[in-house]
């Protein structure tokens, strides 16, 4: 699907799905179908068809609708965990398929073993950037759960490059404390709890530096992790031959 194309409301894909007989794999957008394609040639043998939804929210609505009007294709859900990596998921959910980590962006990581591109001197600097980016990222997350409206979702870059911004940001508020356990909960575990954009954003500050030889974008970096075919993407392709059997 092209970006320039208007992307089909929930009403419309709900009206496409009605007329279809094909297994259909409802998935979120176009970053993860370089992912979800892969996985629909593994299951050629059951002729699926991957349809990304456009986001998490249009997946969930979507289910709704084919629960209350049931189709006649087969259908699974997939989503990236995102909040649902800290908080859970209700119950209701459990039918849904989900990334292990925040996104498949996390699940890519580690069966890419991207860090392995790196030298010794980049996986030096991006533990360095990690670790001054989730001091910001575990205190704007803590407070957007709290409802203060801060973003958790500010690029890599301005965080990292723009002092003002970060030493602002982290300036606690009155009567605030910092959530250190929550800090060190996600930089023990940041290859699943950081948010998989951020993450990524990390990657590509090392592996396209401008003294690099080879320079890797995040598109090639999701190609070289779903092409490993690790124990993750194995993981969401059976459970979808599942869901669609």
């Amino acid at each position: 699907m092209s970006s320039s194309k208007p992307r089909p409301s929930v009403d419309e894909l709900f009206a496409l799905l009605k007329k279809t007989t094909i297994p259909t794999i409802l998935v979120e957008g176009k970053d993860d179908i370089i992912i979800y394609r892969r996985i629909e040639d593994d299951l050629d043998d059951i002729g699926v068809d991957m349809l990304p939804a456009g986001n998490k929210g249009s997946v969930l609505e979507l289910r709704e609708k084919i629960k209350n009007e049931p189709i006649s294709a087969p259908i699974a859900f997939v989503v990236d965990k995102d909040l649902w990596v800290y908080y859970g998921c209700e119950e209701k959910y459990s039918d849904v398929i989900t990334t292990e980590g925040y996104s498949i962006e996390n699940d890519v990581f580690f069966d890419g073993e991207l860090l392995s591109l790196m030298s010794a001197d980049e996986v030096a600097l991006f533990h360095q950037e990690l670790a001054k980016f989730l001091r910001w990222y575990a205190l704007t997350l803590h407070r957007s759960n709290l409802g203060g409206g801060d973003s958790y979702r500010e690029s890599a870059f301005k965080v990292l490059n723009d002092d003002l911004f970060y030493e602002t940001s982290i300036e606690l508020r009155d009567d605030e404390q910092y959530p250190e356990e929550f800090f060190h909960e996600i930089h023990e575990r940041y290859g699943d709890l950081l948010r998989g954009k951020s993450l990524f954003a990390l990657l590509v500050r090392q592996l396209s530096h401008g003294n690099r030889r080879t320079k890797f974008s995040v598109n090639q970096l999701m190609e070289i992790g779903a092409s490993r075919k690790g124990t993750r993407y194995i993981k969401i392709r059976d459970k979808i031959r599942q869901a669609i059997d």
